[in-house]
């Protein structure tokens, strides 16, 4: 069995420590939403953020309060258009949608993630039509599972045009049992103060055992950021939240290598397996204020304010509260798709960036897989043959 303690188990420990989602038919959108796509600028730059991990529409968009996501309601959304019925119409699994996303077509028809997707991903498309260099582009990915999105099997791409890919660290399984025991005893004791000291111990724990896997980045300059980054959080006292780790990555990334194609993928709202209401909750307000960052970073950095898409949308929903169903605990039946329904299929994508229309609202349904297109088009390229259209307006205004 492999030493490593595994995400759930991770996020279980760290959060302990820390004491603490009908298909359109593919063509493109009305003109007005988005004005013609960019015309291969070689400035432009891309941003992926997925709401990992599965997020329901009745927590976000949904909720006429918002309360989950109140910076991505409140500052973000005005500025871009909000698509409310994208539609996840295949395996309601992390690597499968995640997979599709960057490719643009369905991908993984079983759950064999060890083996790359099977069509030309973003990455490796915009590195081989730019003749850009190994830093050009990054996946920051919150467990292994996602590992293989950064590269495919399609001929003439592979590992030479792949994404650098970052994961966050690991633990050992020695470590996730003691700190299971210090948080335990902690507890026992009733005391207050006793569980906010063992929730600093754990939390030193955490980073004192923890290892950072170098493999998924083909870079040597990459790799060198990534152990430096790593160092300094290991000896910091800060949070030790998988997706923070990810998002001070990709803002120190952004600052240092301006990669043009940038994949975020947050994952600690499947903390929701637990079964905590609270914590899954609390995990959606953590996306949240971490996609703002990344947002401001690119309004703010002078190699992306002004050229960048920036598209968030969750990787699939979770279940409905229904009779039958498993409600937000889980997200269907990974082997047979039993319980994938609406609260399931049903996600939403914030599109923000030049040429994208303040204040947008499009309520027609559109598959995930439009995102590879709709990005590659602002790149001022054309996805592979056979993958879904984009979402930019191909038809005339009027």
């Amino acid at each position: 069995m492999d030493a490593r303690v595994n995400r759930r188990q991770f996020l279980l420990g760290a959060a302990g420590a820390t004491a603490t989602a009908v298909l359109g038919g593919g063509e493109g959108l009305p003109g007005g939403i988005f004005a013609e796509a960019s015309k291969g600028d070689p400035r432009a730059k891309l941003i992926v953020v997925l709401f990992g991990g599965g997020t329901r529409c009745s927590e976000t968009i949904d909720d006429p309060e918002h309360r989950c996501i109140p910076k991505l309601w409140n500052e973000m959304s005005p500025c871009g258009t909000l698509f409310t019925n994208m539609r996840v119409e295949h395996r309601v699994v992390h690597p499968n949608s995640a997979g599709s996303i960057v490719t643009g077509h369905w991908e993984w028809d079983d759950l064999d993630w060890s083996r790359p997707v099977a069509h030309p991903t973003l990455f490796e498309m915009y590195r081989k039509a730019r003749g850009a260099g190994d830093a050009a582009a990054w996946a920051f990915v919150y467990a292994a599972i996602l590992a293989k999105a950064g590269e495919s099997l399609a001929p003439g791409y592979g590992p030479d045009y792949a994404a650098n890919v970052v994961e966050p660290p690991t633990i050992p399984r020695s470590t996730a049992e003691r700190m299971d025991q210090v948080m335990r005893t902690a507890s026992a004791s009733g005391r207050a103060e006793e569980e906010l000291e063992a929730a600093q111990t754990c939390a030193q724990l955490a980073r004192q055992t923890s290892r950072i896997d170098t493999r998924g980045l083909p870079s040597l300059s990459a790799r060198d950021f990534l152990q430096g980054q790593y160092e300094a959080w290991k000896s910091g006292a800060g949070t030790t939240s998988h997706d923070a780790f990810l998002c001070d990555l990709a803002t120190a990334c952004m600052r240092r290598f301006a990669p043009a194609v940038m994949l975020v993928a947050f994952g600690e709202i499947d903390c929701a397996h637990y079964g905590s209401w609270s914590r899954y909750v609390e995990a959606i307000r953590r996306t949240d204020e971490l996609t703002w960052r990344l947002w401001r970073q690119s309004q703010e950095l002078p190699d992306y304010r002004g050229r960048t898409l920036m598209l968030i949308l969750p990787d699939h929903g979770r279940e409905l509260d229904a009779p039958g169903h498993s409600g937000f605990i889980h997200h269907s039946d990974f082997y047979t798709g039993e319980g994938a329904d609406e609260g399931c299929r049903r996600v939403w994508m914030l599109a923000l960036g030049p040429r994208v229309e303040p204040g947008g609202r499009i309520e027609r349904p559109i598959p995930i897989t439009s995102v590879a297109a709709t990005g590659l088009e602002h790149l001022g390229l054309e996805a592979a043959s056979g993958a879904q259209k984009s979402v930019w307006g191909h038809i005339k205004a009027g």
